[in-house]
């Protein structure tokens, strides 16, 4: 009896290098937002709003007991201090205290502006009100926080002296209204007495207030505040950006990494190209560009295609293959040239190469290899010529090649003169379908593969017309090339689904524009000591008589 095992599957997480890539791709939208944000903030502080200032004055409630004394009770006290408190901050902003601040000030401006200028807070855990006042003009600012502290402890002490002096009033006329006998009473002295006090009392009133700090002349101004509106931008910039970085990350169908084109097609990566130079597509007459095809030859890149190459002997475990049809989902993805570099890299491995050119519609490859089309496989096709008659021997100069290989100087004036050869389009046809799809297009490739060890046929891109579709039944295999941050998810669901359907042999993918792989890392790993580069071009195979290789493929796939 078996134990079943229930496998939980773990959350899927994000890597912390898929983060940091969206925010280096896409870091000119972070920087698009962030900008003019800071920009305006800094127009809004130095430009559009006019410098104001402000200052403030302190006041503290006072606790004297002058009343206690000398009527053993407290007359205008409260128990509630912050009741008290927020009492005195609204009667700071009366009208009548406003119109006593006009009335001081001698201010040209009106009440309710003198009100708006002013506002009162109460410092937590104190008996302390300030009054702070905002004005464009420092002096003013001041000016207005004093009158209104003194006006409000004018107020109050106002208010509270007619209190008294209305009780003390009372107590005269009680006094006055009694006879000549009554005055002579015990009552009426303690009613002269009390209003003595009361007397004396009205005058000590100070309102409960006392200014204790004056508002002094601002220095600078409070508004704006150029380093805090700066800082602000450019939090919410980065918010803003980061947020609309992921946004068009997530939206944008183009396949951004390696392992994300390997997913998505369901294909190992047989090579990844690198970003080298400004690659240009040469022109007839021009000089040959380079094994490569490129005007600046780098280590990376030739390696990438030696790579190509050893991958390639992987795939012949169970049967040979010697003819591979090279396309693309469309256009500008390196098919052509992942064609002519992988024929150059197998040449300089010592293989006989043939390279036709099966697109019928645009052809490119003799103008990389700089060969005549003026016959190919059209007149071949319609039985002009023959197969040698039409196929032309490509000659590289040594010069041209780039200087990394380290290849021996040669006697002859060329290298590959007998080790790769093209068959181009010849004269273009008006229906490029079906030649390509015809019978004689299975023998033509039949017979290149009896005179060569490999033959690589370019094709058009697969998503415009069918014309690969049609050669992948007489090939041993096919190679898929795409382009990172070209190739989109849906191009390489649809090409993977038309690959499917035809039953083709697709070994893999060749990706190309990879960024970020740098020349000094190859020279730091010795890819091109002169002895390996040497030992290469002397035993015929390179990396794989030696059964080296830097490919992606797993040890366990070695024959």
């Amino acid at each position: 009896m078996t134990e079943a095992r229930v496998v939980q599957a773990e959350p899927e997480t994000v890597p912390l290098s898929s983060y940091l890539r969206v925010l280096r791709e896409r870091k000119w939208w972070i920087i698009a937002v962030v900008g003019p944000l800071i920009a305006l903030a800094l127009v809004y502080s130095y430009i559009i709003v006019t410098p104001t200032y402000q200052a403030t004055a302190s006041l503290l409630r006072q606790t004297t007991s002058f009343d206690q004394g000398l009527f053993d009770t407290r007359l205008f006290d409260t128990p509630d201090v912050a009741s008290d408190l927020q009492t005195g901050s609204r009667l700071v902003k009366l009208d009548t205290v406003a119109q006593m601040v006009k009335e001081d000030l001698g201010s040209p401006r009106s009440i309710g502006s003198l009100r708006s200028m002013v506002t009162v807070s109460r410092n937590p855990n104190t008996q302390i009100l300030e009054i702070t006042a905002v004005s464009t003009d420092p002096m003013e600012a001041a000016e207005v926080s004093n009158s209104f502290a003194e006006q409000f402890v004018r107020y109050r002490r106002d208010a509270d002296r007619a209190a008294i002096s209305q009780a003390r009033q009372q107590v005269e006329q009680q006094i006055e209204a009694m006879s000549a006998s009554e005055r002579a009473s015990e009552r009426a002295s303690i009613l002269i007495q009390k209003t003595e006090e009361l007397r004396i009392l009205e005058s000590m009133q100070t309102g409960g207030y006392e200014i204790v700090q004056e508002a002094s002349i601002p220095d600078a101004p409070f508004s704006p505040r150029p380093v805090r509106n700066g800082m602000l931008a450019l939090a919410v910039g980065l918010f803003l950006g980061v947020l609309l970085a992921f946004v068009v990350d997530r939206l944008d169908r183009r396949i951004k990494s390696v392992e994300s084109l390997e997913g998505e097609l369901g294909l190992p990566v047989l090579a990844a190209i690198p970003r080298v130079g400004n690659h240009k597509t040469p022109e007839d007459g021009e000089p040959l560009p380079g094994c490569v095809s490129y005007t600046d030859q780098s280590p990376q890149f030739v390696e990438a295609f030696r790579t190509l190459r050893s991958n390639l002997k992987y795939f012949e475990f169970d049967r040979q293959i010697r003819t591979i049809v090279v396309t693309s989902g469309l256009p500008q993805e390196g098919k052509t040239v992942t064609t002519v570099n992988l024929a150059i890299s197998l040449a300089l491995a010592g293989a006989r190469v043939t390279v036709i050119e099966a697109d019928l519609r645009r052809p490119m490859v003799h103008r990389y290899l700089q060969v005549r089309n003026d016959r190919g496989v059209s007149d071949v096709l319609a039985g002009s010529y023959n197969l040698q008659e039409a196929t032309q021997q490509v000659k590289i100069e040594q010069d041209s090649l780039p200087k990394q290989l380290n290849l021996p100087r040669a006697p002859e004036a060329s290298l590959l003169s007998h080790g790769l050869s093209c068959l181009p389009s010849g004269p273009l046809p008006p229906n490029p379908a079906e030649f390509i799809g015809s019978e004689q297009m299975r023998w033509l490739i039949e017979d290149a593969a009896s005179m060569s060890d490999y033959v690589l046929i370019d094709t058009p891109p697969v998503l415009l017309v069918a014309d690969a579709l049609s050669l992948v039944g007489h090939v041993d295999a096919v190679i898929l090339c795409a382009r990172i941050d070209s190739s989109t998810i849906d191009e390489a669901h649809r090409v993977s689904t038309l690959l499917e359907r035809t039953g083709a042999r697709t070994l893999g993918v060749v990706a190309g524009g990879i960024r970020g792989m740098s020349e000094s890392a190859y020279h730091s790993y010795g890819y091109f000591s002169p002895e390996q580069a040497s030992g290469d071009s002397a035993n015929g195979s390179g990396h794989l008589q030696k059964g080296r290789s830097t490919g992606l493929l797993p040890e366990g796939r070695r024959r």
